[in-house]
């Protein structure tokens, strides 16, 4: 009798499709690595969106910034991780498009080969600001200050995108200003504020609030159009710096070969999340855009805008930490 039980047991298990008995995905806790410190513009829209991923989903996701060498830290992390879809990260114009271009730590990833992209969330305008009280008030006065004394002006940056946007304005203005680096663009703005740098080159997420405080000054917008956030300043394009232009985003990426469940469950809950009139809302409040992009086509724009940004590193003539 017992033979037969046995045998039995084993028939049903056997029948049973084996993706029936393993748990879907996720299983347990999703680790979302930010290689930048809370308050980032990119840890901030990272979180409104997890935020709805989770209300949507039951779905339990962890947050740990690791911010550090323009985002170096966080991208290794993830790209060293297993890719079972339990480590995953917000990648962006300044993780996968700038960085590797300007972090030896970044250059060991391949963008195409260690990383399987999934959507894009969020494009933003990236803007230059000065000091209110004690800076120049728009973008001739900043120019004219910096050629009268070459190399005695400084600008902050705290992300890759900060950084190669500042360099990249300057070149196009014929300027030459020193750059100071900081773990994040939070750190960078604070300094602007307290007088020890001259401007600050980051996304308007990262700004705004400070501008309409009137602590910071917005002298250019690094567009082609005038943003609706700032509709009173410049842009690039109008200050004829053309080889300034440049545009920013953030979109979810996770390490090479994830499994299709994973890709499937990220894409569709970055899908119905974006498409949410509230967290539309919210987005536009950090003063971006929604702009979802997945699957092929997504990953198709990162390598575009992988060689893109290289090659206004290499215009620039940045040096590679």
């Amino acid at each position: 009798m017992r033979h037969l039980l046995c045998a039995a047991l084993a028939a049903i298990a056997i029948a049973v499709p084996a993706g029936a008995r393993a748990q879907a995905y996720p299983a347990k806790p999703i680790h979302f690595v930010i290689g930048f410190p809370p308050g980032s513009s990119i840890d901030v829209i990272s979180r409104i969106v997890l935020e709805g991923i989770r209300e949507r989903s039951g779905a339990s996701i962890v947050v740990e910034n690791k911010p550090g060498a323009l985002g170096a830290l966080g991208v290794d992390a993830v790209a060293r991780a297993a890719p079972d879809g339990y480590t995953m990260m917000p990648s962006s114009s300044a993780t996968h498009a700038s960085g590797p271009h300007l972090i030896r730590a970044l250059g060991r990833f391949d963008v195409a080969r260690d990383f399987t992209h999934l959507a894009r969330m969020v494009s933003f305008d990236i803007a230059v600001v000065t000091n209110a009280a004690q800076g120049p008030r728009d973008a001739r006065a900043l120019l004219d200050k910096a050629k009268a004394a070459p190399d005695a002006l400084t600008y902050g940056y705290g992300s890759g995108t900060g950084r190669v946007a500042a360099a990249s304005f300057c070149r196009a203005a014929g300027i030459q200003v020193r750059g100071v680096p900081y773990k994040g663009q939070p750190p960078a703005v604070t300094d602007l504020i307290g007088g020890q740098i001259d401007f600050v080159a980051a996304d308007l997420g990262a700004l705004l609030p400070q501008v309409r405080a009137k602590k910071l000054g917005a002298v250019a917008v690094l567009s082609e159009k005038r943003s609706a956030f700032l509709p009173d300043t410049p842009t690039a394009l109008e200050l004829g710096l053309r080889g300034a232009v440049l545009v920013g985003w953030i979109g979810v990426s996770g390490p090479a070969k994830l499994p299709p469940d994973v890709v499937r469950w990220w894409t569709e809950q970055l899908r119905a999340t974006l498409a949410a009139p509230e967290i539309q809302a919210r987005i536009r409040e950090q003063a971006m855009d929604p702009a979802p992009l997945a699957g092929e086509p997504f990953r198709d724009f990162v390598l575009a805008e992988y060689e893109r940004w290289g090659r206004q590193v290499t215009d620039s003539g940045i040096p590679v930490e």
